[in-house]
């Protein structure tokens, strides 16, 4: 099949670039707020890239750094103010790595390392979502600190984690030890991923879903066939699906550049993977697997391949002098079945303290069956300091039914503000970006928090920001978009 991208790509460019109009918004509450940002950390890979969860029509929960090791888990209501707040210490080693909640119960997960003791640990700690109260913490696993860096898995709901520690041997990783727990933090079962005979491989992606089952997937045949497992909780039994991504295709040789993993929970993960040719170095193309684990096979997107005519015409529009610096970043599935692929062009102006650019988003749509709907660009172009990278610039994407809404901080005309987009998933009809209305500050300070952005509902979102350059300080504020 011939793919649509090219025939509608200039006129889903217009329908997502005319002109800027102030959303129909009214600032329902607005409110001071402390923030201490992170003093360090792999700014395109955030450990924590979402500190915001609702847990009512009107409440959310965040974690917010107060202090070097001291944090809070804070729960504001309808009027925006504190209904409690629990302080959290960190001893001296130890770092936040994950949060997340579920309907009873906050889950904070932190990293210790003991150096006197060569170890390091993963602790569980658990807070009441109506109380603040810590109802529990607990060591959820511990390996010699020499070992890889543990990691830890949440589900979706938050009812299921899995924490694991990788064993290699000569850099190249053999196995993982993993312990799977309930939202109660009780285990539910030790066990062992081996990847023997499964050929070199260096590192593994690892989800859970709401039912405790762990996916596992990993890149064998020196990075070039994709192999993803399986395991449930009741017995021992590993299904195993695998597919080719890289290799010789038509006389050329590609390798794999990039994955993104998105776990589905109709026991289906879902994998873009973006491929280059060997031979330039150059992009070659995007592909989509659905591992269907519940049907017991793979579902195949076509192929979107990067063609001289392609990148030309992405290129006349971005000013870009080739495609570069394109990073996955997201699938977002419908309760249909939907399927969007957004990747983002994200980079650094190269050399310490260098700023952060943030620009165009590449928007792939697929229906159910993975066949290719529509395609499409949104231009933008962000930029911040060193120091903050990517928390306050790139999106937010929030899907509710099949209308997706895009969030970003941007300057169209000369104004600083929030933006958002409206688009169809099913046939890719977009609204211009239009201004929130926030007046966010336009300095080399810190302005948004992208991490405390969240949706109470489809038209309610609360965020973070700094209105103006003689602002003392940050506020929060809830927003309502009318109809």
């Amino acid at each position: 099949m011939r793919y649509p991208f090219l025939l509608l790509f200039f006129f889903f460019l217009v329908n997502l670039l005319p002109g800027i109009t102030r959303a129909q918004a009214q600032k329902i509450k607005s409110s001071p707020f402390s923030y201490t940002p992170e003093a360090a950390g792999d700014q395109y890979n955030q450990r924590i890239p979402k500190k915001a969860y609702t847990v009512s029509p009107t409440d959310f929960v965040i974690l917010s750094r107060t202090a070097d090791n001291n944090y809070a888990v804070i729960r504001y209501g309808a009027d925006l103010k504190p209904a409690w707040t629990t302080p959290v210490s960190l001893l001296g080693q130890e770092t936040v790595e994950a949060f997340s909640h579920n309907n009873q119960t906050v889950l904070l997960i932190t990293h210790r390392v003991q150096a006197e003791q060569g170890s390091q640990a993963l602790y569980g700690r658990l807070f009441d979502v109506a109380t603040g109260k810590e109802i529990k913490q607990t060591k959820l696993l511990e390996a010699p600190s020499k070992s890889r860096r543990l990691a830890v898995a949440t589900s979706a709901d938050g009812s299921k984690l899995v924490a694991y520690h990788s064993i290699t041997r000569n850099e190249e990783l053999r196995s993982m030890q993993a312990a799977v727990y309930d939202a109660s933090l009780t285990k539910i079962k030790d066990r062992t991923f081996d990847f023997a005979g499964a050929g070199t491989q260096v590192s593994a992606q690892v989800q859970i879903d709401n039912h405790g089952n762990q996916f596992v997937s990993i890149l064998t045949n020196n990075s070039m066939r994709l192999s993803v497992r399986r395991y449930n909780n009741r017995d021992n039994e590993i299904k195993v699906m695998e597919v080719q991504v890289g290799g010789v295709f038509n006389g050329e040789k590609v390798y794999v550049m990039d994955t993104y993993f998105k776990l589905h929970q109709d026991s289906s993960l879902y994998a873009a993977v973006l491929v280059a040719e060997e031979k330039k170095g150059e992009y070659h193309s995007l592909k989509m697997v659905r591992f269907d684990y519940a049907a017991g096979n793979m579902r195949f997107a076509d192929e979107f391949r990067f063609t001289p005519e392609f990148t030309e015409k992405l290129n006349k529009a971005t000013g870009a002098k080739r495609l570069e610096d394109i990073y996955l970043s997201d699938i977002l599935i419908s309760s249909e079945g939907q399927t969007l692929i957004i990747a983002e062009k994200k980079y650094t102006e190269g050399g310490e303290n260098s700023d952060y650019h943030a620009k165009e988003l590449l928007l792939f749509a697929y229906d159910e069956y993975l066949h290719p709907t529509w395609n499409s660009v949104i231009l933008k172009n962000q930029t911040a300091p060193a120091a903050e990278g990517f928390a306050g610039i790139s999106y937010n994407a929030h899907l509710t039914g099949n209308r997706l809404q895009m969030l970003t901080l941007e300057t169209l005309k000369g104004k600083t503000d929030l933006y958002t987009r409206s688009i169809h998933l099913v046939t890719g009809a977009a609204e211009p970006p239009k201004a929130v209305g926030l007046n966010v500050a336009n300095d080399q300070q810190v302005a948004f928090v992208k991490d405390f952005t969240t949706w109470l509902n489809e038209r309610t979102i609360t965020a973070v920001n700094r209105p103006n350059k003689s602002s003392k300080g940050l506020r929060l504020s809830r927003i309502t978009f009318k109809d």
